[in-house]
């Protein structure tokens, strides 16, 4: 369970009249903080601002138990980055993040699950290798994400670029190497 401020805290107990089971937050700043948390009976996608010192609601997602059905949540990247959750016709946006919207749909389906008690259930073996492929999946996406390759030739021209600028203006003459002799 990821640490939040006492705001938010009141702010969950205020809103829905008990404390989360569980919370995990997707991001924060200093004026904002989306996360998602498990009550006894649900659980919400929540998009929260401050505003003069007071928590301001920007939007929920809220599943019900009573509604779900296993992958009933559905994620998706934008091409802005945000990421859009979507539960039957409700839907929410969550600012861009490196981390997978598969793994946020994982965790949320996963409350869900607990909360049902098919955790108990032994899984078939197509749902283990689904289960497998898909954090399989997960992996690469944050590995590609993480790859820094490109900026690394990127940073190895722009020192080219420099040193060439840096010659120039201290009258030194280009030092081209001619394989031709």
């Amino acid at each position: 369970m990821d640490a939040t401020s006492p705001e938010v805290d009141n702010w969950i107990l205020e809103a829905f009249g008990e404390e989360p089971d569980a919370v995990s937050i997707w991001s924060e700043d200093d004026d904002m903080v989306q996360l998602f948390f498990r009550l006894s009976d649900k659980v919400v996608i929540s998009d929260l601002s401050w505003q003069d010192g007071q928590i301001l609601e920007e939007a929920s997602l809220v599943v019900r138990l009573t509604n779900w059905h296993p992958k009933s949540i559905q994620t998706r990247r934008m091409p802005d980055g945000f990421v859009r959750f979507r539960h039957r016709n409700n839907e929410i946006f969550l600012a861009p993040e490196v981390k997978s919207d598969e793994w946020a749909a994982g965790l949320l389906e996963d409350w869900l699950t607990e909360m049902r008690g098919q955790n108990a259930i032994p899984k078939s073996r197509v749902q283990r290798i689904s289960g497998i492929k898909r954090m399989r999946d997960t992996v690469s996406k944050m590995l590609d994400q993480a790859n820094l390759s490109v900026i690394r030739d990127e940073i190895n021209f722009i020192e080219h670029r420099l040193n060439t600028a840096d010659n120039r203006l201290s009258g030194k003459k280009p030092n081209y190497s001619s394989s031709e002799e």
